[in-house]
């Protein structure tokens, strides 16, 4: 779970120092909110079956809290939706995330693989009739607020550059509208979100700044698997090459990308490539 963990000590945790006076100051109010999750891609089910959710969130008390649940369960009247029935207590004060991190302990995708879904407490986006609806949108938003609050704990603490106050309704405005490049509207993870935190936190917030990472073409040799996903869940699956065809041409740059077929695990960068079968796992 290292991409969990680098949040929860880079990110999260420099949240912590920020609200806990908040928090400490709270006149008790405090009701459970229900959380929803958002169904997994088709793709990411045929490919790897059912997942289960890694969620943390911050509590009434401004500490951290982590919930697993199964991406479905299943009851007597039949199979319902992920994380059913789960109520959470969430600090109130101020502008809070909730993250939710897909993951497959079966097949070894551990949290720090696929994108997370999330929310921003207490948007009206996310929030309505005690229940907070994760989205894969609000992923990007949590992680952004992660970000946010690692580099600004680095930073001067003017609080407009602070997570908790930034203006995350217009931000969900934003990645929705044609203001920003239409690749990175159709899939914001192809945006370098930490980069981008880190210029906010030292000079403000530009969307200028939200536009796709270069990437470039590499071609593998035609490997196992009918189609490939990535960890994004906004980017299509990946068809694999005709039987004619030799290679399997995927974007990728500096930073390693994961593709899984139903056979394995394909790890490329720009200048490397890594092939793992599931067997080896």
């Amino acid at each position: 779970m290292k991409h969990f963990f680098l949040y929860s000590i880079y990110g999260w945790s420099a949240f912590f120092c920020l609200s806990a006076p908040l928090a400490a100051c709270a006149a008790g109010y405090d009701m459970p909110y229900r959380v929803a999750l958002p169904a997994v891609p088709d793709a990411w089910t045929v490919v790897l079956g059912d997942n289960r959710w890694h969620i943390e969130w911050i509590n009434s008390n401004g500490t951290r809290e982590i919930r697993d649940v199964d991406g479905r369960e299943a009851t007597e009247s039949g199979v319902v939706s992920a994380g059913a029935g789960l109520e959470i207590h969430i600090l109130q004060e101020l502008a809070t995330p909730v993250i939710a991190y897909p993951y497959w302990s079966g097949k070894d995708i551990a949290p720090d693989v696929m994108r997370p879904a999330g929310a921003i407490f207490p948007s009206d986006a996310d929030v309505s009739s005690g229940t907070i609806s994760l989205s894969w949108t609000g992923g990007v938003e949590a992680v952004l607020y992660a970000e946010l609050a690692r580099s600004a704990s680095h930073a001067e603490r003017d609080s407009t550059r602070q997570p908790q106050y930034f203006d995350w309704r217009r931000f969900r405005e934003l990645l929705e509208s044609a203001a920003i490049p239409e690749n990175v509207r159709l899939d914001p993870w192809l945006a370098d979100w930490k980069a981008i935190a880190e210029k906010t936190a030292s000079s403000g917030f530009d969307r200028r700044r939200i536009t796709a990472i270069t990437r470039r073409e590499i071609a593998v040799p035609a490997l196992p698997g009918e189609i490939w996903i990535g960890t994004s869940p906004f980017a299509p699956p990946i068809a694999a090459p005709a039987e004619t065809e030799k290679t399997l041409v995927l974007l990728a740059n500096d930073a390693v990308d994961t593709y899984i077929s139903k056979e394995g695990v394909l790890r490329v960068s720009s200048s490397a490539w890594i092939w793992t079968p599931w067997q080896l796992y």
